[in-house]
């Protein structure tokens, strides 16, 4: 039986300046949150402003994360990072 290497996504959105609290709130407490890979979503300040870490069996469910995101009103952009343990892939 092959082994799993747990991976874990970090999705980041911008938010619409106009639609700031109406997005952060539907992040926050709309079905993102409530998925059941999401382990936190996060206010964060710089180049985005929500970052939504989750982990999923496949990248078919992190894909559904996402999608999930990008279609909150007020959110004009995402980008989700793959990561893995160093220990898992190389140890």
């Amino acid at each position: 039986m092959a082994e799993v290497v747990k991976v874990l996504f970090l999705t980041y959105a911008k938010v619409e300046a106009a639609r700031e609290r109406e997005a952060y709130l539907a992040v926050a407490r709309g079905d993102v949150a409530k998925l059941p890979y999401v382990q936190g979503v996060y206010l964060i300040f710089g180049e985005h402003d929500i970052v939504v870490i989750h982990e999923a069996p496949s990248l078919r469910e992190a894909v559904q994360t996402a999608v999930k995101l990008r279609n909150i009103p007020g959110i004009i952009d995402t980008q989700t990072e793959v990561c893995m343990d160093i220990e898992e892939v190389f140890g």
